[in-house]
């Protein structure tokens, strides 16, 4: 076969049902491979960027792996910030791009980004864990090799370059699927657990809190996650990046820690009276510690739990390092953790959580989840659609201030449910990003919260969605402006204020316009049925919500703590 049916072949025997590209002269040679293949269907990007964002959610919410595909070039530049994204949240995606043919490199050829020329190898070595150039057909096999083991072991992005003549070369070669203890092997360092479950049976350190970060849900830990806090009274928090891994209205979940924290969590972790706090999955970065405040210390010990080394202790340093598969360590400590000892402390800690959160409500300001202001307020706005969608539902959030409304107001009712690109946080990302999703998951709404400047930025998108019928709705955050920079001007003056402002945008016209469908929505009344619209469109739908962008967004712990930063500087 050619090298090209390989690389297809190989990939949907990897469990790839979706390819995400953006069409070029480079990549002519993949196509009749990508629509001739069983089992696979082509879905072309509105831009080489959006297709790495699909791949990112496609990767996401399959658990395996996503595929993207450009020209080398113009077109793998144009995937630089979401491949560089995945690579800050953890995302398998293999990239793949076309090359001229070798015996032009260097010579002045159309478009040649070889290493002979612009060198977008290279480039791209910064923002992945692996680019490489498929130099010889020979070599084919290995590198796609170990191009799909790093991205799925690793959890980090891959580039492969494929000259034009190597990607007409004939080849023979088997692929055997990697193995699922490969990809997530139940490593556990059993002594360092063991220290660590000795001391969670010390009388004087019952007052125990977990903090759970996307790591739970990479590792499909959050089952175990879930019973270990049920099995002795536990309460766990998570990281933005983390929500879903517990269930929001599960009466041990406190909410999210962090930018977008909810009052429950923040109080807790914020005590001065926590014996020991158990990290699990986090790199606790700036906004998973509350710009590294270090009132989250807890009294006795911190315990840190990672499969990667790396990421434990980088902020503080840890009483209990543990090298450890998250879900692993949780059944380890399961079966193995002193029952006796923790079921001593339950009366403890649900004392302890019940002082702290002193019968108020989870969510900061509660009562303007009832406003009926219009412009309407975004904290009624992400009531309404919370109450009009599913359980099931899927969110995927973009970069702004809504999301840090959708992080206060939004409870996630299942697990593995949210999706952000939360670490990086690149603006649109998310609308493409939800398209990967929904078509990784057909059976569940994707709904996409973004805003009129994230639009402006990926919307073209829609198009790629209408034309391939793939019904996501589009949450429009419609405030006129880019919202959070908005914040900031405003307190410079008019000048910087104008700058903000995002005029003439009719949302609903340009959805019609790539052949999607839509409304205008005015009323906090109207949220309702604008939903149930929605739902039943065949196709991708875009709900344009006027809100007023003046209200600030829900961080006021976070404001606080960048202010005390600041002032110690």
């Amino acid at each position: 076969m050619k090298v090209t049916d390989y690389l297809i072949t190989s990939l949907r025997d990897q469990g790839v049902g979706h390819f995400f590209l953006d069409l070029g002269g480079l990549n002519d040679g993949f196509m009749p491979a990508l629509t001739n293949t069983e089992g696979v269907r082509p879905i072309v990007a509105a831009f080489e960027g959006g297709a790495a964002y699909m791949a990112d959610g496609y990767a996401r919410a399959s658990g395996g792996l996503g595929v993207c595909l450009g020209i080398g070039g113009p077109g793998i530049l144009n995937m630089v910030t979401p491949l560089t994204a995945a690579m800050s949240d953890r995302t398998p995606v293999l990239a793949i791009s076309g090359e001229v043919p070798r015996s032009w490199e260097g010579m002045g050829g159309f478009q040649d980004a070889s290493g002979a020329a612009i060198d977008d190898i290279s480039v791209l070595r910064k923002v992945t864990g692996l680019s490489v150039s498929m130099s010889a057909p020979a070599v084919v096999p290995h590198h796609l090799r170990h191009a799909v083991t790093l991205a799925l072991t690793e959890r980090m992005p891959a580039h492969i370059s494929v000259p034009v003549d190597v990607q007409r070369a004939d080849i023979d070669a088997p692929w055997r699927p990697l193995e699922r203890e490969l990809v997530s092997p139940e490593i556990a360092d059993e002594r360092s657990l063991a220290e660590l479950a000795a001391t969670l049976a010390k009388p004087d350190h019952q007052r125990i809190v977990m903090l759970a970060g996307p790591g739970v849900l990479y590792a499909r830990g959050a089952d175990q996650l879930r019973a270990f806090a049920e099995r002795f009274d536990i309460p766990v928090a998570t990281t933005l990046s983390g929500k879903g891994a517990i269930a929001e209205t599960h009466p041990l979940a406190l909410g999210v820690f962090g930018y977008g924290g909810s009052r429950w969590a923040t109080d807790v972790i914020l005590s001065a009276v926590v014996d020991v706090l158990i990290v699990i999955g986090s790199g606790l970065s700036q906004r998973d510690t509350l710009q590294w405040d270090p009132a989250m210390l807890p009294a006795k010990a911190m315990a840190h739990i990672d499969p990667d080394p790396l990421r434990i202790g980088r902020t503080w340093p840890v009483e209990h390092a543990v090298v450890a598969n998250p879900a692993t360590a949780l059944d380890w400590l399961l079966q193995h953790a002193d029952a006796g000892a923790l079921d001593a402390g339950r009366a403890a800690r649900r004392e302890f959580v019940h002082a702290v959160c002193g019968g108020q409500p989870r969510i900061l300001e509660p009562q303007d989840t009832t406003s009926a202001a219009v412009p309407m307020h975004p904290a009624r706005v992400v009531t309404e659609l919370r109450e009009a969608f599913g359980d099931h539902t899927v969110l995927c959030v973009d970069s702004g201030a809504h999301r840090a409304w959708f992080a206060e107001y939004w409870d996630v009712r299942q697990v593995g449910t949210h999706f952000s690109l939360t670490n990086l946080g690149p603006m649109g990302g998310a609308i493409p990003l939800g398209i990967g999703v929904q078509l990784a998951r057909p059976d569940q709404p994707v709904l996409v919260a973004t805003g009129d400047g994230c639009m402006l930025m990926h919307g073209m998108e829609l198009h790629t969605a209408a034309r391939e019928g793939i019904p996501v709705i589009i949450a429009v955050m419609n405030n006129g402006a880019y919202g959070n920079i908005y914040y900031r001007a405003h307190a410079m003056g008019p000048g910087p204020e104008r700058l903000t402002d995002i005029p003439g945008m009719d949302w609903v016209a340009f959805a019609r316009s790539v052949g999607a469908d839509g409304e205008r929505v005015e009323q906090p009344g109207e949220i309702a049925g604008a939903v149930g619209r929605a739902l039943a469109a065949p196709g991708p739908y875009l709900l344009d919500l006027h809100i007023d962008k003046t209200y600030p967004t829900p961080i006021g712990p976070w404001r606080k703590r960048q202010r005390e930063w600041e002032d110690s500087e």
